[in-house]
């Protein structure tokens, strides 16, 4: 598919005479490295920038690389589209040769298999699988690659769906992922996994005789949360069974020795929360497995095995390993495969993600991101370990006028010590109070990092409902408050909010409050509260409780838990978070902001995409209704195709727009002198 010229990538933006106030349009036009690959021999790093662009309605990739000594990137993609449904997922990865980079591309409209010379040139499509591919890797000696894609539909399935015969059986997808072959070149791939299990993810063994994989009888979002480890030969037959416990166990990857398998795990334990920690076991799946970070508990997102197969490099992303003013960052860490021995590479205050080595092991490469950036390609070197960054990605940012964000602590109701993070207006000075608007995050599980968009900084930032840097730069602070049940707290602290949603989160958050206007900061009688997903169920319990906000704004939120457990795809939670409804529906009741609607005076934003699975608009609809029928200060706006997170650029901005004005109308942003 054609890119637009037009929507070309500029690494070289020329900077602005002045300092200037942030506004959305600015917002909108920010890049995001979205991958990174390190090249085998180490020499150069090929990434991905994506940028939102109206002409398509979509987050687009280019792809670039750049020396690891550093020098000017150079762009690779033109004709070729990077695959971006719903945002890039590029899915880079060299040859191991080095000769290629691969990519996953649109060829008709279809995901498959992309690779280039690494000089440059255009792009061919290695795989035409009808399904398209989600993620491959290559065989270590470059002749074949393996990938996930579902069976082609049978004669009979065609049939049906063209005479309008055919009907959907509930949890009984007839073609899950599966692992397929496929030799370089011949466009033939084979099936090697069985039929009954979906794919997770998998790596291929270095002698290129067995790839190990993790699979799951259950689909969609359950599936990660209940699958296993297993072998299988590259010529085919019967998998092995490597660990199959309750939980998670997943994204095993072999050693370059070939000797152990490390993968991810919940250790056992049944349910999303759980540290998702790093395990090691035997390639033969004999012994017991080896957690090495279980004494941290930490929920890794992605590692990398060391060269020499003694250590391994891992990414935690829900920071449950660290806490106090550390828990907003997210380190790469080094830990021996006997777990004795950890330690931090990346420097302080960055948040990290998509790390590669080159094969010796002595060069990584990763996206890096510090507290006022969206993120650039950082490089280390070992032994020296001093990191290096070798892109510019958003060179206008440094002449934005920006608000200062820093980690805050306070004192909460029981004595607890609760975090978050703080955004003051670019003019902030001690002795004014701003308006204070109130960020509850998604999750439960779930918080903030730095960055420019501080919930969203692993994905393109613009799918965030609330534009805080243009909010700060209007003049309004913004408090993002981390309690308890989301991260930072260990898994203690995810659990502290089993049966009681809106109990001690609430206490943390309002706590919180009471911390930012003792401190001057916060103007008591120009309070706000925003949040989507659990932000936004949270949002909706805020009003139900206080009269303190002079506005709110909810999106995709939970308003009722009952129905949450009947129609939400993700329904499984709230079973174990509160049980099922029929066990003990009073207390999904008495947590439903739905049950005490009658009590809201705060004006009220709902937004909510049509589509969304994970919270049904249902859910939005109900407590509208309810609102309305009350004669309570309310607004609803739906966006058409929205999901859970709206993907698209222009649906995007206005999202943001709105709700900048809409604070804006209500908390009337001048600061005031005391």
């Amino acid at each position: 598919m054609r890119l637009f010229i037009a929507m070309a990538i500029s690494l070289s933006a020329p900077f602005l005479s002045a300092a200037q106030k942030v506004t959305v349009d600015d917002l909108m036009r920010l890049r995001t490295v979205t991958d990174s690959r390190i090249s085998p021999d180490g020499k150069e790093v090929a990434y991905v920038v994506s940028t939102p662009t109206f002409e398509t309605a979509a987050h687009e990739g280019v792809l670039y690389k750049v020396p690891f000594e550093g020098a000017t990137p150079i762009r690779l993609t033109y004709q070729t589209r990077i695959f971006n449904r719903p945002l890039p997922a590029s899915w880079l990865r060299w040859s191991p040769d080095g000769s290629l980079i691969s990519f996953i591309g649109y060829a008709d409209g279809v995901p498959q298999v992309f690779a280039m010379a690494a000089s440059g040139g255009e792009a061919w499509a290695i795989t035409s699988v009808p399904g398209g591919v989600a993620r491959y890797e290559w065989a270590p000696d470059g002749k074949q690659i393996a990938f996930t894609t579902v069976d082609a539909p049978s004669e009979e399935e065609v049939q049906r769906k063209k005479d309008k015969s055919f009907v959907i059986h509930v949890d009984k997808d007839p073609h899950p992922p599966r692992l397929w072959l496929q030799e370089v070149g011949s466009k033939v791939p084979h099936v090697i996994s069985p039929a009954a299990k979906t794919v997770l993810d998998f790596g291929w063994a270095p002698d290129g005789k067995n790839l190990a994989y993790s699979a799951s009888d259950q689909l969609a979002f359950n599936a990660p949360y209940n699958s296993g480890v297993f072998v299988i030969s590259a010529a085919g037959g019967e998998p092995r069974a490597i660990v199959q416990r309750p939980g998670t166990n997943r994204l095993a990857k072999f050693s370059p020795d070939g000797h152990s398998i490390a993968f991810i795990s919940s250790g056992g334990r049944a349910g999303m929360m759980n540290a998702q920690d790093l395990f090691v076991i035997a390639a033969d799946g004999s012994g017991a497995p080896i957690g090495l970070t279980v004494a941290k508990e930490v929920w890794v997102s992605e590692y990398a095995w060391a060269s020499d197969s003694r250590s391994l490099f891992y990414i935690p992303n829900e920071r449950t390993n660290e806490s106090g003013e550390h828990m907003f960052e997210q380190a790469i860490y080094h830990i021996s495969v006997s777990g004795d021995k950890s330690e931090v590479v990346t420097p302080p205050r960055t948040v990290n993600y998509s790390l590669s080595f080159s094969t010796d092991g002595k060069r990584l490469a990763y996206r890096s991101m510090k507290s006022r950036t969206m993120g650039d390609i950082a490089a280390i070197e070992f032994p020296d370990s001093r990191a290096r960054t070798l892109t510019d990605i958003n060179p206008e940012l440094r002449n934005w006028k920006l608000g200062k964000l820093e980690p805050v602590s306070w004192k909460s109701f029981d004595g607890m010590e609760i975090w978050g993070l703080l955004l003051t207006p670019p003019d902030y000075q001690k002795g004014q109070r701003f308006p204070l608007l109130v960020y509850c995050h998604g999750g439960p599980i779930g918080g903030y990092t730095y960055g420019i968009f501080p919930q969203f900084a692993h994905i393109p930032g613009q799918v965030d409902p609330y534009p805080v840097e243009a909010m700060a730069s209007a003049g309004i602070a913004v408090f993002f408050p981390m309690p308890r049940g989301g991260s930072g707290y260990g898994i203690a602290g995810f659990r502290a909010i089993i049966k009681s949603w809106g109990e001690t989160d609430y206490k943390d958050i309002m706590t919180g409050v009471d911390a930012m206007i003792a401190r001057g900061i916060a103007d008591p009688d120009r309070l706000g509260v925003m949040g989507a997903s659990y932000g936004g169920y949270m949002t909706d319990w805020i009003v139900t409780q206080t009269k303190r906000f002079k506005a709110a704004s909810t999106a995709a939120s939970v308003s009722d838990l009952t129905n949450m457990y009947y129609f939400s795809d993700a329904g499984d939670t709230v079973v174990e978070y509160f049980d099922y409804p029929w066990k003990d529906e009073s207390s999904l009741i008495q947590h439903s902001a739905i049950t005490f609607v009658q009590d809201v005076s705060t004006p009220l934003l709902i937004q909510h995409g049509e589509n969304d699975m994970r919270v049904p608009l249902s859910q939005a609809q109900e407590f509208y209704k309810a609102l309305k029928d009350q004669h309570k200060v309310v607004e609803f706006d739906i966006y058409p195709r929205g999901g859970h997170v709206n993907f698209e650029p222009p649906q995007e901005k206005e999202y943001m727009l709105r709700n900048l004005a809409w604070f804006e109308k209500w908390l009337k942003p001048n600061p005031v002198s005391h």
